[in-house]
């Protein structure tokens, strides 16, 4: 009895079981109906295989089809794509195609190995898996990144992943999910597991826009200039959060078909169509790679998977040995773009400015919605997490959920995951990624990082029509390229929104008041369609009389004599200051060579002269104002003319300007075919080979203002009132506020003082004998030197007194003024000492002698060698008179004040090390060349990576990208930069040197901070004022370089603003010995510009377009109101405000840190300098190669490289770090100079295909390949192939085949396969005689 009712117990399960399987198989026949008609029967199949399989049957022998034969179709040379992706690969037909299989990282993870899901109890239900998951999710909001983030992942995922599925995204309990539609893969017979189909192209074409079949494709089309009727499009109006973006993309297609038009009007409908689609596709694959996947992996995941772009020319890593696909694995992903959408932005409508401004949710934050996900994923049998896990971390051990901890997981996840699944192996991938820790510097966990990593890499190396690939017919131009790298998505969604004005350069990134601050949309780069251009279609100095200019000109000499005279008495009776004194180490920052000061001599015999003209014919006038007019040049018409004046013949030998060595001066003949620059700047304009030259006068941007027209610095107000103390000025605008900036570190602050160093030295007058003036007491100028301009100590100071408690005198403030550098009559004009081009002199000096110095062996830079670790430091000299250091010893550089305070020394010593490191690496890749070659070689390397880093890091941050993009500093992305002009000039301007470039004071703190290697503080800081000129520390303490570069880049500088530390306002050069010694800073500046007949601020806000103010109200806009009210109480009128405290007392421009008018004033001046490494000069331009080396040059690098002990160091190092934003990378992991680009070829010939080939020569390393060897490399191209029968005759067949440039222009032989059917022994009759004529 018992026996039989066991029996009929089987009897019974075995029925039900039966009648559960066959419900499925209808369920699964009725989903089939829902496939698109074109793809059921391979759906159909693949079911019937699958159950042949579970029921034992052989399905090896019988699996031929229609499809297999169609994939052995050889595939047509296209330019375009087809709809569903066919014949993207032209070897493998239905590679990626619509209704190709979904690939595998790793094989499926069914509960019975073949077809069916796992369930419970081993895994939860899914919803309960979901809620889980999205309790969890802290925080809700994202830090950083904005729902155009998780909009765009949306799009991409539905251009590469869809599904059959009866009810797709049914949601709710009573809801059954029906499972995808299976097909077979055609690349094998062996059925071995369930395969689903994807709907979706598996490459990135655009077709979640376009859709992926033909019938797609024409119900969007106008028919009428290749646009697309949006009304058409279903996402574009569907309400939901992507919906902008769709609608955003598709008006991006019709605004390129209308310019293609304008620009082409003869071309036909469907080549606007194909060509605006073929053009949308590259700028969606553009904007994925360079700005969708950097936010979302990080830096350090885009380079894992090596996923960055192409900066110049091609990419060339496609091959059609590469098999296109989705992986099932990123079905896991897409649902995390769901989570991420802001939940305000669901079932709303919205706008393209309200997913750039508002910020996404974290990844975990799953919908409810995903539980249809969670099951698609067991449907697919994706893998486990650990599983994933340990593909993409292989050396990682993890066995039980005690082990999560290592990979970041709380104890609250770990005990909620415990209680779902009942082994660590079950934990889903959706699941366990969902819940990772996101990677350093990404929004998402490593391991879902790396599926998204993977998936991306193949889509690039398996897509033919990959927009950086080199394959005719489909590749685009060089300049087409050029235009595409230009694209970003800020640029595109501005071009096709009318409601949006501004928004932030990183889209898919919040916006923030720095770097990602808010610009206007004509900043932003579109899509420029140029390079589709289809071409198959009487004055009153000329009234002097020669009497008048000879007489002055005789007085001129004898003043000349009687200052010569005055200063030798004077120094006999009061001799000079100790240069270590604290005016002698102000006068070090500003000291003369002995060329200056002969050049100085001239110009003051000139405007001793000048004064006498104007005397008379008596023309002088009182202190300009000026009016609206703007411009270069002087409105004093008489002094303006004299300057053009030739007097010539009018002079001794001693008038004539300083003769300067020849071996410390260059002043030959140019020559227009060498490549390196000469030490002085000579002859780098052609034209005008002075231009920029050191030892040449500062430029100006609105002619100087002096009291007497010529020379004597500004004093009175525009009322005839005295202008109020620069003591004042400082007190009253300047006052000592710390204000941390959240952002940038203090290596803007040390950065600004290296690039001013390089650009600027405004050198001031010396004694007699060279020495050095104490211009301290208030008689000065009677008593010391006539070029002593000092300044009182005004009444009621808060810290000096106003009487000398020693003497009983007047306290004054010491200054020497500038020394003039001007030729010719005029008024005065300073002397820069300094070449005006970025050229690293700052390193390597101004002139031949400096350089000599400097010269070590072997194409190296002199270094002195640590005795404690020997590692170089700059070298050292005890005959330097300002150096306090108790060894007597100071280092020496390209620029003299290299010693001035520990900061400065460090980052000269890194630049000192980066040309040694270069020159090895040189030296490495050219063991042939000489000791000049190298070092040569090496200072144009450093220049440039020196000028890339001040235009791609520095300006940006320091003026916002706005200015950049409308002063036309942003650097190319590739190729060079074609509009440079020898009419610019380079000269450094009057107003950048003196006010507007001494920004960098207001970023000073007054400790330079230490930090170890694992960046804890080093105590004690060092106080800037016991650092200047005291280097012995560097010989002492080893690690104090990497100590100092490490503290500059990891602590906040202070904000630009109008407060600055009284480290320098009260401090600055102090003698603790001495009570009162210090000088003040920012009053020094005021003087300075006042010295240099700066006209006031207001006359620079109209330079600058912005409103010239009447009162003080009309500052409003740029000047917060409690500084105007302090303005007020100091200056008589508007119009008497100085350059510096103005300039510095403006807001910041959005994204930057100075304000209008000295952005302005920076911008022009850099802007002048663009005769750089970009440049497109023949004769001393970079390779292309060594271009798009030089442009992964990053301060962070540049520091690691030459650290002492390089161990970690944030990506930007003017940013402070930030987990997300900016995180701490290994060294090792920051893109690297490969110095082989600069590999001499020329005296070999070039290894193209393993053959030597001689320079000038061609050489064919595959049949539809030419490469040409060069002096710079071998250059190669893909040949545009028109005769395919022809090629078929030079070329062996298996030579073409093995082409993917020639298989994708004249079509492949089907590939190798396995013979599914029996040969037919027939021969076949020749039908041709049969032809119709």
């Amino acid at each position: 009895m018992g026996t039989f009712f066991m029996f009929s117990q089987s009897v019974m399960l075995l029925a039900l079981l039966l009648v559960t399987q066959a419900q499925k198989d209808r369920l699964e026949e009725s989903n089939v109906q829902t496939v698109p008609s074109d793809l059921r029967r391979a759906a159909s199949e693949a079911l019937a295989l699958e159950r042949r399989f579970l029921q034992g049957g052989n399905i090896q022998q019988d699996c031929s089809s229609e499809e297999d034969e169609l994939s052995n179709t050889p595939c047509p040379p296209s330019k375009y794509r087809s709809a569903s992706g066919e014949c993207n690969n032209v070897r493998h037909r239905p590679w990626g195609r619509r209704g190709d299989v979904f690939l595998r990282l790793l094989p499926p993870n069914y509960a019975d190995r073949v077809s069916q899901p796992v369930s419970s109890p081993h895994i939860p239900e899914a919803t309960l898996a979901v809620q889980a998951v999205s309790q969890l999710a802290q925080p809700k909001d994202h830090d950083y990144v904005t729902s155009m983030l998780a909009a765009w992942g949306q799009f991409i995922m539905d251009d590469l992943i869809s599904t059959a599925n009866g009810n797709k995204k049914c949601e709710g309990s009573a809801c059954e999910y029906i499972r995808s539609a299976p097909t077979r893969n055609l690349d094998s017979c062996n059925f071995e597991h369930r395969e689903q189909m994807n709907l979706a192209t598996s490459v990135l074409d655009g077709s979640a826009l376009y859709g992926s079949s033909e019938k797609e494709l024409r119900s969007l089309r106008l028919y009428d200039a290749g646009k697309i009727d949006l009304a058409s499009c279903r996402k574009c109006n569907d309400r939901s959060p992507t919906a902008p973006l769709y609608k955003a993309l598709l008006s991006e297609h019709n605004r390129i078909a209308g310019e293609l038009y304008t620009l082409n009007p003869f071309w036909e409908d469907n080549a606007l169509f194909l060509e605006s689609r073929r053009a949308l596709a590259a700028v969606i694959q553009h904007i994925t790679y360079n700005e969708f996947l950097p936010v979302l992996l990080g830096e350090v995941g885009m380079a894992k998977a090596e996923l960055k772009l192409t900066s110049l020319g091609f990419w060339r890593g496609y091959s059609s040995a590469n098999r296109a696909g989705t992986y099932s694995e990123i079905l896991s992903v897409a649902p995390i773009f769901d989570a991420m959408m802001n939940e305000k932005l669901i079932n709303a409508t919205i706008s393209i400015k309200d997913l750039v401004q508002t910020g996404a949710h974290s990844v975990s934050k799953l919908p409810s919605s995903a539980q249809w996900d969670v099951k698609r994923n067991r449907d697919h049998g994706v893998p486990t997490y650990l599983r994933v896990l340990r593909m993409c971390e292989p050396m990682l051990t993890v066995k039980s959920y005690a082990d999560f901890e290592k990979l970041g997981f709380g104890r609250t996840q770990q005990e909620i995951m415990a209680d779902m699944y009942r082994n660590a192996e079950d934990v889903e991938l959706l699941v366990g990624g969902a819940m990772e820790k996101p990677a350093t510097g990404a929004v998402i966990g490593s391991t879902l990082a790396c599926v998204l990593a993977m998936q991306f890499a193949n889509l690039k190396k398996s897509d033919r029509f990959w927009y950086e690939n080199d394959i005719p017919p489909s590749s685009f131009s060089p300049e087409q390229l050029g235009a595409m790298r230009k694209v970003s998505l800020a640029g595109l969604l501005c071009a096709n929104d009318e409601s949006l004005t501004n928004i932030q350069p990183k889209a898919f990134v919040k916006e923030d008041p720095f770097l990602n601050a808010a610009q206007q949309c004509a900043q932003h780069g579109r899509l420029e369609l140029t390079a589709w251009k289809d071409e198959s279609g009487a004055r009153a100095a000329e009234r002097l009389s020669q009497d008048t200019l000879s007489a002055a000109l005789e007085k001129a000499k004898q003043e000349m004599a009687d200052r010569k005279k005055l200063e030798y008495m004077l120094w006999e009776s009061q001799g000079g200051a100790d240069p270590k004194s604290p005016v002698g180490t102000a006068a070090s920052f500003s000291k003369a060579n002995k060329y200056a000061l002969k050049l100085a001599n001239t110009s003051l015999f000139f405007e001793f002269a000048t004064n006498e003209l104007l005397n008379s014919n008596g023309r002088r006038r009182k202190r300009q104002i000026f009016g609206d007019s703007i411009g270069f040049g002087s409105s004093n018409e008489f002094v303006d003319s004299l300057q053009s004046v030739d007097v010539s013949s009018f002079l001794g030998q001693d008038q004539l300007g300083p003769v300067i060595e020849p071996h410390c001066d260059d002043n030959g003949a140019c020559d227009a075919n060498n490549p390196f620059r000469t030490y002085t700047g000579h002859c780098n304009n052609l034209r005008n080979p002075n231009l920029g030259k050191s030892l040449t006068t500062f430029a100006r941007l609105l002619p100087p203002v002096y009291e007497d027209g010529v020379s004597r610095p500004r004093i009175n107000t525009v009322t005839g009132t005295p202008l109020p103390s620069p003591r004042i000025v400082s007190t009253v605008i300047h006052p000592d506020i710390s204000n941390l900036h959240t952002r940038y570190t203090l290596m803007v602050m040390q950065f600004a003082q290296f690039v001013d160093h390089e650009l600027t030295m405004t050198p001031i007058h010396k004694g007699f004998h060279e020495s050095i003036p104490d211009c301290r007491s208030c008689d000065a100028p009677r008593t010391v030197h006539p070029e002593c301009n000092p300044f009182p100590v005004p009444r009621g100071d808060h810290y000096y007194p106003e009487v000398n408690v020693t003497s009983g005198e007047r306290l004054c403030f010491p200054f020497m003024r500038s020394l003039p550098g001007q030729q010719q009559l005029g008024p005065r004009e300073q002397v820069n000492q300094n070449t005006a081009f970025i050229d690293a002199s700052v390193i390597y000096g101004e002139n031949p002698c400096i350089v000599r110095k400097l010269r070590g062996f072997n194409g190296r830079l002199n270094a002195t060698i640590n005795p404690h670790n020997g590692r170089e430091l700059l070298p050292r000299t005890d005959s330097h008179p300002e150096c306090k250091a108790p060894s007597g010893f100071c280092f020496i550089a390209g620029d003299g004040r290299a010693s001035e305070q520990p900061g400065l020394t460090a980052l000269h010593t890194i630049w000192m090390r980066e040309h040694n490191r270069i020159v090895e690496g040189l030296r490495g890749v050219n063991p042939h060349w000489d000791a000049d070659l190298l070092f040569e070689n090496a200072r144009r390397i450093v220049a440039a990576e020196f000028t890339h880093i001040i235009y791609n890091e520095f300006l940006p941050r320091l003026l916002s990208w706005n200015a950049v993009n409308l002063y036309g500093l942003k650097l190319q992305p590739s190729g060079y930069y074609k509009e440079y002009s020898p009419t610019c000039n380079p000269s450094i301007v009057n107003e950048f040197a003196a006010a507007s470039f001494r920004f960098g004071h207001s970023l000073l703190r007054p400790h330079l901070p230490r930090l170890s290697p694992t960046y804890q503080p080093v105590d004690p800081p060092i106080l800037l004022r016991d650092g200047f000129f005291r280097p012995d520390m560097f010989m002492n303490h080893p690690p104090i370089v990497d100590e100092l570069m490490r503290g500059l880049a990891s602590t906040p500088m202070e904000t630009l603003d109008q407060f600055i530390t009284g480290e320098v306002t009260n401090h600055l050069f102090e003698d603790r010995k001495i009570p009162f010694s210090g000088i003040d800073l920012v009053a020094l500046n005021i003087q300075r510009a006042r010295d240099h007949g700066l006209p006031s601020y207001n006359n620079y806000r109209a330079l600058c377009n912005l409103k010239r103010a009447t009162t003080f109200e009309d500052l409003s806009r740029e000047i917060p109101d409690e500084v105007i009210a302090r303005f007020k109480r100091i200056y008589p009128t508007v119009d008497d405000i100085d350059l510096f405290p103005g300039g510095m007392s403006e807001r910041p421009l959005q994204g930057g840190l100075v304000g209008p008018t000295f952005a302005c004033i920076i911008a022009i001046q850099f802007r002048q300098l663009r005769k750089m490494y970009e440049n497109d000069n023949a004769a001393a331009r970079f390779t292309e190669q060594q271009l798009a080396e030089i442009r992964k040059s990053t301060l962070s690098k540049v520091l690691c490289d030459n650290f002492d002990i390089p161990t970690d160091i944030q990506r930007a190092a003017f940013d402070l770090p930030s987990n997300f934003l900016n995180p701490r990378v290994s060294c090792a992991s920051l893109p690297k100079l490969d110095l082989s680009a600069w590999r001499e070829n020329s005296a070999q010939g070039c290894l193209i295909a393993g053959r030597a080939v001689p320079l000038g020569d061609s050489a064919f390393p595959s049949p539809c390949t030419s490469c040409i060897c060069t002096a710079e490399g071998a250059q190669c191209a893909s040949l545009r192939i028109t005769d395919c029968a022809q090629l078929s005759r030079e070329w062996p067949r298996e030579a073409i085949l093995r082409d993917d440039v020639c298989t994708a222009q004249c079509g492949a032989a089907p590939p190798s396969r396995a013979p599914r059917r029996p040969n037919i022994n027939f021969n076949f009759p020749d039908l041709t005689p049969f032809i119709a004529k």
